[in-house]
């Protein structure tokens, strides 16, 4: 059995809702690490969070609780960049995130080691990996997104199966991007929540809309519906909905159907210069204290006891359901999604 089938069975999947678990305590960090990790006195981290809004306010953060300096890394080419660190024998990079495609693949190639973070245990099942090899920080919900002023309220989609009106098609519009943050996610949607006969049919449908692919990531495609280019972005991402539509941009979000639902996941790097300040960043990450910072940075906290600031971009607050797109699905399922969607939806 796959590890990914094997989730299946620990948790149940498919369709999940964020449920609240508050009333359970916050773990502490030990004081043996925390005392190591002073002794070390720096730790790298290469982050995919934008640097200016979410990195370096939580690095300040923890500079202020712990005196331990953090070294602010890129994630760009990541996998890249630790193989042939490993190789050569010289990592640098202590810790990491990223949008959770690649860490199967890092996990595969032996450049990352478990840590059992005490944080952890109050996450929900699938935002954390059941051999501790990472965890989610922040997590992140795309949904079918219009533009207000192109679609009146009577003319909105209620569900994924009015997109396939005529109207919409060449109206569509969805990201370039070939990974999970791209059409695949959308694509594994659709086959887990509906089935794989009903999805594939509905797929075969979607496909005929002409959906046009826009260069670049999901923010690309939202700024195109902003601006009117498209009525219709068939996912994007909801908090920057929210931050857009709070700016008085004529966007909106709608709860068609299970939304697709990805996340920022952690890993520590083996052979690590600072591992034990690397373990203590990964608890302040996932700590109560860290996800309010990332709250107040505009994403969305993967700890189930914190709301996101717009608490309704999250499924228990926001009435809606979303489907976990993990990591482990990277190996098994992507290069399916990825040729399904390259078979459906790129033209020549």
């Amino acid at each position: 059995m796959s590890r990914w089938k094997a989730g299946i069975a620990a948790f149940g999947i498919a369709v999940i809702a964020t449920l609240s678990l508050s009333g359970v305590a916050a773990a502490e960090s030990d004081p043996a690490l925390i005392e190591a990790a002073k002794k070390e006195g720096t730790v790298t981290w290469a982050s995919g969070l934008i640097v200016n809004q979410a990195v370096r306010p939580v690095a300040a953060a923890f500079e202020k609780k712990y005196g331990i300096q953090v070294q602010i890394a890129t994630a760009d080419n990541l996998l890249l960049r630790m193989t042939n660190e490993a190789r050569a024998g010289k990592p640098t990079i202590d810790i990491f995130d990223n949008a959770g495609d690649t860490i199967a693949a890092m996990r595969a190639a032996d450049l990352i080691v478990p840590y059992a973070s005490p944080e952890a245990e109050r996450y929900r099942p699938e935002h954390k990996d059941p051999e501790h090899y990472w965890a989610s920080c922040c997590v992140f919900y795309y949904s079918t997104v219009i533009n207000t002023d192109l679609v009146p309220p009577e003319e909105e989609p209620k569900t994924y199966q009015d997109l396939l009106a005529p109207k919409w098609k060449g109206k569509l519009a969805w990201s370039s991007n070939e990974n999970f943050a791209g059409p695949p996610s959308f694509i594994g949607t659709i086959l887990l929540s509906e089935g794989e006969a009903d999805g594939m049919a509905y797929l075969e449908q979607l496909a005929k809309q002409d959906v046009v692919r826009v260069p670049g990531n999901a923010r690309a495609v939202l700024d195109q519906v902003i601006v009117g280019q498209y009525p219709v972005a068939v996912v994007a991402l909801i908090h920057h909905v929210a931050i857009s539509g709070a700016q008085g941009a004529p966007v909106k979000w709608l709860k068609l159907g299970p939304l697709v639902g990805t996340a920022e996941t952690v890993g520590l790097v083996k052979g690590a210069p600072h591992p034990n300040a690397a373990k203590l960043l990964f608890d302040f990450l996932l700590s109560e204290e860290g996800q309010l910072v990332l709250q107040q940075a505009n994403y969305l906290p993967a700890d189930p006891n914190v709301p996101a600031k717009v608490p309704e971009l999250k499924p228990d607050a926001g009435g809606f359901t979303a489907v976990a797109i993990l990591p482990q699905m990277n190996d098994e399922y992507l290069p399916k999604w990825l040729d399904l969607y390259k078979r459906l939806f790129v033209r020549g």
